[in-house]
């Protein structure tokens, strides 16, 4: 579900951007574009309702619980359906304009109400699903009572509805809206500033600059969004702060996330020490062992030690540099975009294009996710190999009791998550892979991992395209002012033998 709601916003911006289609004879009818909207997701969520009324009877008579599995990827594709339809809507019926001629081009409003279709349509989805979930957290429910754990009470539809709300929309909606939002604003001031329009440079600066604050205090607003508090005192407490003492990582609190014991996660969050947290759930608390734990709880510091997610955030604009190059570069070359790079394409074609940019960059950024993610793993056994040998992570090697520690912690994950071992993850691969991989390095120099050294190489391969994209642009923009500069002389004099043209006859006619 994270790219979902990244998606969401996504058609938005490329609707804004110029890749709507636009029709000859004049846009659709206000009420034909919302049918478009609206009409599909209303379909889809009566298939989905059908389905689950399907899996809940044959539950009822006892059959296998892999409908449970069958019903939520049955939930998963009717999300893509519904994103499917709203992508559509957008872009080839004309939905955010019908919206805008409705409302107005309100700061941020008419987004929003754009967006509700694939919204609200989650949500619903959540609410069908609620009785297969409840069946589901009651066998577990018996089975914690039998291994003699904590049990919670099971929380009713809407509550559950809300959560996941909470969880899978607005931890990554709402500092995306603020930043749309604040760029909206921006440009609406600088728009109104007295001497005419403000330079490209100013507003694009004071828009990053903007959103880099919010990306930067955006912890602060998960920690409003999820239910947390501060982590009590206690041997937990006490062996996460130990991992972050001994790899020299700063956090600014220890938080336990409550979730009724729905959900067994953990994770890290901030870029800088003073707004960095580390949450980590109830059901994963209680329902681990201390190597378990620990394990856990070095992998996500290991994200922070080896600098993950400013580096994610490089690689989405490398692999989206990339991918806009390898799709451009052929059409360009087989006359498809005709007149060169400063020339109007044919719209459908750009629009083509982008698409299929946009898919390249999303398989390649999953693919470069997933391998910091076996590095996180990677780190949690060599935290545990070295803490073993009581020796530093660069001496020893990897051993048997470290790597099923880990082994363990993501066999636990997803058999409480009822998360399939070998469903396929876009960012972090499926349970199976990396249990595999986690075997295959037993034995292994902890200072000598193969995959340490690839993420290297992906790194050096990130920075350098970066750079050589920065050059490429700063060179385009230096070549489009000096062409500026030298057409302006000659513009000067074209206006002032225009001007004696004009004035000539007069003189001629004068007594």
């Amino acid at each position: 579900m994270q790219l979902y709601p990244i998606l969401v916003v996504a058609v938005i911006l490329a609707a804004d951007s110029g890749l709507a289609a636009s029709r000859a004879e004049g846009p659709l009818p206000a009420w034909v574009a919302t049918l478009i909207a609206l009409g599909p997701v209303l379909a889809v969520l009566l298939l989905a309702a059908g389905w689950v009324r399907w899996c809940r009877r044959r539950l009822g008579q006892g059959r296998a619980p892999h409908l449970i599995i069958a019903g939520d990827r049955m939930m998963n594709l009717a999300r893509w359906l519904i994103l499917a339809a709203y992508v559509a809507a957008v872009l080839l019926a004309g939905w955010l304009d019908t919206v805008r001629a409705a409302m107005g081009d309100l700061i941020l409003l008419d987004e929003l109400v754009a967006m509700l279709p694939p919204i609200l349509g989650a949500m619903a989805l959540w609410w069908l699903y609620y009785p297969i979930e409840r069946t589901l957290r009651e066998a577990l429910l018996v089975r914690r009572l039998d291994l003699g754990k904590p049990v919670y009470a099971i929380p009713r539809r809407l509550p559950y509805v809300v959560q996941q709300f909470r969880l899978h929309m607005l931890l990554l909606l709402v500092p995306i809206l603020l930043i749309l939002a604040a760029a909206e604003s921006i440009h609406l001031l600088l728009d109104r500033l007295p001497g005419g329009v403000a330079p490209e440079w100013l507003a694009d600066g004071t828009t990053f600059a903007a959103g880099l604050a919010i990306f930067l205090f955006a912890p602060l607003l998960a920690r409003i969004v999820l239910s947390v508090r501060p982590l009590s005192d206690g041997p937990v407490r006490d062996d996460l702060v130990e991992i972050c003492r001994r790899h020299q990582v700063r956090v600014r609190e220890v938080l336990l996330w409550e979730t009724d014991g729905s959900m067994m996660n953990a994770a890290v969050m901030g870029l800088i020490g003073p707004l960095r947290y580390v949450l980590l759930t109830d059901a994963l608390i209680e329902t681990m062992g201390r190597p378990q734990l620990q394990a856990v709880m070095a992998h996500e510091i290991g994200h922070v030690r080896r600098h993950h997610m400013p580096w994610l955030v490089m690689s989405l604009l490398a692999v989206l540099l990339l991918a806009g190059i390898a799709v451009t570069v052929p059409l360009l070359i087989g006359g498809w975009l005709p007149g060169g790079w400063e020339a109007q394409s044919i719209p459908w074609i750009e629009g083509a294009a982008t698409a299929l940019a946009a898919i390249l960059a999303i398989l390649a950024f999953g693919w470069i996710s997933r391998r910091f993610e076996r590095q996180a793993d990677t780190f949690a056994v060599q935290h545990l190999s070295a803490a073993e040998a009581d020796g530093p992570e660069e001496s020893g090697a990897v051993t048997a009791e470290a790597a099923f520690a880990m082994h363990s912690a993501l066999q636990t994950i997803a058999r409480l998550n009822t998360v399939d071992p070998h469903r396929r993850s876009w960012r972090h691969g499926s349970i199976a892979w990396r249990q595999a991989y986690l075997t295959s390095i037993i034995g292994h120099p902890l200072d000598a991992l193969p995959i340490d050294r690839f993420i290297r190489w992906v790194k050096l391969a990130v920075a350098v395209i970066l750079l050589l994209g920065g050059a490429g642009t700063a060179l385009i923009e230096w070549q489009a002012a000096q062409e500026t500069a030298s057409d302006r002389p000659h513009l000067a004099t074209a206006d002032v033998l225009d001007a004696q043209d004009s004035i000539a006859p007069s003189r001629a006619g004068a007594p």
